[in-house]
Formats: structure tokens, sequence, C-alpha cells
């Protein structure tokens, strides 16, 4: 079940990282990373009743996890986009440092689910959806 769509992400949540060639790409792994941040508890009635703040939720886990994988394409690149300089001499390269809070993730996948838990919280904070003890 897809919790959003391209139309609430670029009207509503005002995104415009995801093309909408790729959206459902997107939308399929921020709903199984929702899914799993809220422990499975998203049910026809709870998205009902909360549909907005879990589409909000989508959006962003949707944009964040688009960063992260464009991040990690672009420190993987071997094009010049990343070098500072270069030198010839017994060869030398220094490479851009871009520190971002998305760069700082990416080689971490705890930190990468903590970035899109505290996104996602000022969404579903009035939900019991984040709740980790049993309802």
């Amino acid at each position: 079940m897809a919790y959003t769509t391209y139309e609430f992400y670029t009207t509503t949540y005002y995104g415009s990282t995801i093309p909408s060639a790729d959206f459902s790409m997107w939308l399929s792994r921020a709903t199984d990373e929702l899914n799993y941040l809220t422990f499975n508890r998203i049910t026809d009635e709870v998205l009902t009743e909360f549909s907005v703040e879990i589409q909000k939720a989508t959006c962003t886990i949707m944009d964040l996890l688009f960063q992260i994988d464009d991040a990690t394409q672009k420190a993987n690149s071997t094009d010049d986009s990343n070098v500072k300089s270069k030198s010839s001499g017994n060869e030398s390269i220094t490479f851009v440092n871009n520190s971002t809070v998305i760069s700082t993730v990416l080689a971490d996948q705890k930190a990468q689910y903590s970035l899109m838990r505290n996104s996602i919280t000022k969404y579903l904070v009035k939900t019991e959806l984040l709740y980790p003890g049993v309802l």
C-alpha cells in the first residue's frame, strides 16, 4: 500500500528532489522504511485518521533515501566532480569536503535509521505509531 501520491509530494509537501519518473521506486522504498519505523502499525483506519501526517512522513523518508543514494553515488564516483586538486609528480589527489548530515550517515545504517526516525517524529508525534511498546 502506497501512503502518498506525486501530487501530494509536489503540491502539499512541496517536494522537488525526486523526479516524477523515479517517484514510484522511491515511494515503494519509503513505504517499506515507514512500515519498519512504525512497527507495521499503519492500517487503513490509522491512514484515514492521520492521512496528512503519514503522507508527510513518507515524503520526508523518500527525500532522505534519495539524498543518501545520490550522495553515495557521488562519493563512489571516479569523475572529477569530487576532486579539489590534482598533482602530477607522484600523483596526489585532494577531494572536496562537502560534509552534510547526509554525507555523515552514508556508511552507518544505524545513523541512517536514527536520521529517518528523527525526521518523521515531527509528523507522527501525536500518533502512537512510533511507540515501541505494546499498545
